[in-house]
């Protein structure tokens, strides 16, 4: 029978890549193709053949906060699996696999094998990324095969312990252990922990300034960099009763931040130890898994007919009663507003109008109580914003296209119905932009390091400027993605509507749309950007600087108007002229 499976297994993933190969036929998937491969290996695959190590003395490396972020999430999911796992532990079996596998004379341990091969495609794809992220991790030794394996080895144990978590805490349920009781012993052995490595670090672990101070003096007098965080930390978590209670840690992460081959094999076997334990501990409380699994599939084909539809993904249970986003006026008034109304409905509640105030509020406290060094989120946060937001925020005719001959049966002209399907994500991505605009006020007058020139009355005007002009550039942006969903449509609707799901294909997709759109959106700004410096530069000459700001925002604005008016026409005489049932979306 585990031969069987296995061939199963086998099949199923060649007939993926089969299925994944055949649809680059088309050119839609072939340009994607294209453009994702461009896109990772610009800013990943590169500086492969220079990157053999991290240049000493380069300073603080981004794989610090990549394993710092890992470790976080990977503690809180730990914790999480013991403390709040889910009534019925399940595994990840499609509707398919369902109907096939489990009215089969396989066993569930030959069940839970399936599943654990399978996952290991995902894993190994995913250790493979990590290694590429984390290149620059030969500054901690070893290479990029032992790297690899050491991902391997850290996904797979956290995989199989999460999974061994579940079975126990069913067995216990099953046993008649209380909730109550579960969570007070499991959260005593995480307190204790907690407590006996802060006692550790406290009563035995080396000073770090004089550690990193004597490990630079060493190592001709390199500056704080990744290398020397890690030599302290493998110090510190070897030191007394912290190197007892971090053990499985240490096993599990030492493959890969081995400096050597030698070390590296060294550290294997203690790992692989510990992996066949957990794999052992999984086989051995395997419990019933088989309805859970049932409704976790009836649930997961919801939500992808859900994202098909264009509805929202996040609740896959019966949609329940909303308050409307605001009051529509009774007897009629402008469709464009209903349309709005409509838009604001179906997105998520902390998107919506009401939202805004306390948004306002929580950024305002944040922005106050943060150091003033911080200045920058907020303009990452902005860029974030206008890059992506066009791209996620899709309450427009990207999700109604299947609805477009629903649409052109109204009374109304093209242009209107466009319009009418922009206002919600310029809505939205307004006042997100907005939040950041106002964070970044706050903080940059919070700040000591000022030029002169950046008087309070500067920031108002430039505050109440940038406010004004932030909704005709959205509503720009969106105009770029929206075109190419009528023009396109297939290209448009292929991240919902493909069989196969996405891909680096459908990445590639995007990142064309991504692409167009600045591009768009830049040969649309330069010519408002040029009369607005012009008549900023003539207010400058008479009055103040906030004039000038006044004046060229009011330019900018102007400007960007009329090219909104002639797109937004343009676009609802293509719209009327739309059949979707000639088009090939499939």
């Amino acid at each position: 029978m585990i031969r069987a499976l296995l061939y199963l297994r086998g099949y199923s993933l060649l007939n993926l890549l089969r299925t994944r190969a055949q649809r680059l036929r088309q050119p839609k998937y072939l340009l994607g193709l294209g453009a994702g491969i461009l896109y990772f290996w610009f800013f990943f695959f590169r500086h492969l053949p220079g990157g053999a190590g991290l240049d000493r003395g380069s300073g603080v490396d981004p794989l610090q906060f990549i394993f710092a972020a890992f470790a976080v999430l990977g503690l809180i999911r730990i914790g999480s699996a013991w403390l709040a796992p889910t009534p019925r532990p399940s595994l990840d079996f499609s509707e398919a696999e369902i109907a096939f596998l489990f009215p089969a004379p396989a066993t569930r341990r030959q069940l839970v094998h399936f599943k654990l091969v399978g996952t290991q495609i995902t894993i190994l794809l995913s250790a493979l990324i990590l290694t590429v992220l984390t290149q620059r991790g030969a500054a901690l030794g070893g290479n990029a095969v032992t790297h690899a394996i050491g991902w391997w080895l850290m996904l797979s144990l956290a995989h199989l312990h999460n999974l061994g978590a579940a079975f126990t805490v069913a067995r216990l349920v099953e046993g008649g252990m209380s909730r109550a009781r579960r969570q007070l012993i499991v959260g005593g052995v995480i307190f204790a922990v907690i407590a006996g490595i802060a006692w550790g670090a406290w009563t035995s672990a080396p000073d770090a300034t004089a550690w990193m101070s004597a490990w630079q003096e060493q190592n001709t007098g390199d500056r704080l960099g990744t290398a020397v965080l890690a030599a302290y930390v493998r110090e510190v978590s070897g030191t007394g009763i912290i190197g007892w209670l971090l053990l499985p840690f240490r096993v599990a992460l030492a493959p890969f931040f081995a400096p050597d081959v030698a070390a590296f094999l060294r550290a294997l076997g203690p790992a692989l130890l510990l992996l066949a334990a957990h794999y052992f501990w999984v086989m051995r409380n395997a419990v019933s898994f088989e309805e859970a699994s049932i409704a976790a599939a009836e649930k997961r084909a919801l939500l992808v007919a859900k994202l098909q539809a264009g509805q929202r993904p996040l609740s896959t249970g019966a949609p329940k009663p909303r308050k409307p986003p605001f009051p529509l006026r009774p007897g009629g008034g402008w469709p464009e507003i209903a349309f709005l109304w409509k838009n604001l409905l179906s997105t998520h509640p902390w998107l919506g109008p009401r939202a805004l105030g306390p948004a306002t509020l929580v950024t305002l406290a944040l922005a106050s109580l943060v150091s003033p060094r911080l200045w920058f989120i907020p303009i990452i946060a902005a860029v974030y914003f206008v890059l992506l937001g066009p791209q996620l925020a899709r309450q427009d005719l990207r999700t109604d296209l299947v609805n477009a001959d629903l649409l052109k049966s109204y009374p109304l002209p093209g242009w209107r119905i466009v319009l009418g399907q922009l206002l919600a994500p310029t809505a939205i991505l307004s006042g997100l932009l907005w939040l950041a605009l106002l964070a970044l006020f706050v903080t940059s007058g919070r700040t000591n390091s000022a030029p002169a020139w950046l008087t309070v009355e500067f920031r108002l005007s430039g505050l109440v400027c940038l406010a004004l002009l932030i909704p005709p550039v959205c509503l720009l942006q969106l105009l770029v993605p929206n075109a190419g969903a009528v023009l396109f449509p297939s290209w448009a609707m292929a991240g919902r509507q493909t069989r196969g799901g996405g891909g680096i294909e459908v990445m590639g997709q995007r990142l064309i749309f991504v692409a167009g759109q600045m591009l768009v959106l830049l040969a649309a700004v330069l010519p408002a950007g040029g009369f607005a410096v012009l008549a900023g530069f003539a207010a400058s000459l008479a009055y103040s600087p906030a004039a000038a700001f006044l004046t060229g925002s009011a330019m900018f604005l102007l400007a960007l108007a009329a090219e909104i008016a002639a797109g937004i026409y343009w676009l609802g005489h293509r719209f009327e002229q739309f059949d979707l049932s000639a088009e090939s979306v499939k």
